[in-house]
């Protein structure tokens, strides 16, 4: 009985913990200028130091560091046409806030040497932007540990969101998020992907507005260094011999080579850290046979169809979450797939990549231990996020449905009525909000002028140019915010 009351107090100290009325941090994804190259990278909208040094992070679902290059990596590193990929660079000299740590102090949680690189702590800015012209919202992180990468063949600009990732527990602790928890779409403007929408990620909660369809739920795997893992059950091409037609890569009928073993599939993990899908030795012969792919030159590893091919390839999960892989997705501009070349002998993991994310919204709560994939909406309208505490399984946004017809002719000539005086008000209240933004522009300017240094790292303008008072979004971005921060 005392067990039974002390475990149902714990429970509920730890539900009145969270405070879910902390809104989440929304940060883009897309190509933006860094500091130390004029090298445009796609990334986090993020930046490090006082005053602020511009990155462009990638997401990394299997470390927990997060990390940036060195303005001397490329002399040292080993990566293949270095500055391009780095997301910027870090200058600690720069930097007001910058406290280094003895390297042999600090503990290794990503399996990197630490003679790769140097520690310490600093001031780390994501930046939240929404529609032009306003500029980005800036929260700042104190004392965040900070790896700065001076050399190694891994790419060194990133943040992990990893089990014991640094930035989301530093997030929570200083009461910036609502609970450990994070969600993303990747978007397809990284250069291998060849795109054009941007992404975005969000902390402490999810977009709503980036899904729709049901939510498929899945428990966090505490076990393994990539904790998110699914049971992949087809793998299906269509379109090879015409429209209707679809082979399945796990048909013991069409493939009998291969093993009974995989005669329910398999298990796989999500990445960010590739973009090719590593599938079974088995299954990626399968897609060499059906679609006449060879080995490229591509530093990804991504096999190339030797031929043009005009279908899809669907990956179908055990619960039934289906991700269907478009045909300019499976046969690129340059026929690159999807897909990376195997070798027999290799024991690595199975992997769904950035490739199948470039079709899913992901969420993710450590606090509750789950996750949740669903079809992602590329090209939102509108960005509406949703602060996210453990043990709810978040909701797509829905909008209000109107019928013209059942309102009849006199709730038509009332709705016309009502609309267009809204529409006026609109106009008006945007013109004067204009006027005031303009002020607020030309004071903001005025006092940036007169700071010392100036914070030219602060904002960059999408064109290149570096400005005090705004940052200009990429295409496929959301403008419209369904919602009002309260700052």
């Amino acid at each position: 009985m005392l067990f039974s009351l002390v475990l149902v107090t714990s429970l509920i100290g730890s539900v009145f913990a969270f405070n879910c009325s902390i809104p989440p941090v929304y940060v883009d994804i897309h190509k933006r200028a860094v500091h130390g190259t004029n090298d445009f990278e796609y990334g986090m909208f993020m930046g490090l130091g006082t005053p602020a040094q511009n990155q462009s992070l990638w997401l990394s679902l299997s470390s927990n560091e997060t990390s940036v290059a060195d303005v001397n990596f490329c002399q040292q590193g080993n990566i293949t046409d270095c500055p391009d990929g780095t997301g910027g660079f870090f200058e600690p000299g720069l930097s007001t806030t910058w406290v280094p740590i003895n390297t042999s102090t600090v503990q290794v949680t990503d399996g990197q040497e630490n003679d790769n690189g140097y520690f310490g702590t600093e001031t780390f800015h994501l930046y939240e932007h929404y529609f032009d012209p306003s500029p980005a919202w800036m929260t700042s992180v104190n004392n965040l540990t900070i790896r700065v990468a001076t050399n190694g063949s891994d790419t060194p600009g990133k943040v992990g969101f990893g089990l014991n990732s640094g930035l989301l527990n530093s997030l929570y602790a200083q009461g910036l998020i609502a609970s450990r928890s994070f969600a993303f779409y990747v978007g397809s403007g990284l250069e291998r992907a060849g795109g054009v929408v941007n992404g975005s990620t969000t902390f402490g909660g999810y977009d709503a507005a980036r899904f729709t369809g049901p939510v498929h739920n899945y428990t966090i795997d505490t076990t393994t260094p990539n904790p998110f893992n699914v049971q992949v059950s087809n793998i299906i091409i269509s379109g090879v011999n015409g429209a209707a037609s679809n082979i399945s890569l796990l048909d013991r009928t069409a493939f009998p080579t291969l093993p009974s073993s995989f005669s329910t599939g398999f298990r796989a993990a999500i990445t960010t850290d590739q973009y090719p899908l590593s599938l079974p030795y088995s299954m990626t012969q399968n897609f060499i046979t059906t679609l006449a792919a060879l080995p490229s030159t591509n530093a990804d590893n991504s096999l190339q169809i030797s031929r043009p091919f005009n279908g899809t390839m669907t990956i179908v999960l055990s619960d039934g979450f289906s991700v269907t892989l478009p045909s300019d997705v499976v046969y690129n501009a340059s026929g690159l797939s999807p897909v990376a070349a195997r070798d027999e002998d290799d024991d690595s993991p199975f992997l769904l990549s950035t490739a199948w994310l470039s079709q899913v919204y992901f969420m993710a709560d450590y606090d509750d231990g789950k996750f949740h994939l669903a079809q992602a909406v590329p090209e939102a309208p509108f960005i509406t996020t949703q602060s996210k505490c453990p043990n709810v399984v978040p909701v797509p946004y829905q909008r209000s449905a109107t019928t013209f017809g059942g309102a009849g002719l006199i709730g038509a000539v009332l709705g016309g009525v009502i609309g267009g005086s809204a529409i006026c008000t609109l106009l008006i209240c945007v013109f004067l909000e204009r006027r005031k933004h303009k002020r607020r522009v030309a004071v903001d300017r005025a006092l940036v002028g007169k700071m010392e240094p100036k914070m030219a790292q602060f904002e960059i303008d999408e064109g290149g140019s570096q400005t005090s008072g705004e940052v200009r979004k990429g295409v496929g971005s959301g403008w419209f915010v369904d919602r009002l921060r309260g700052r």
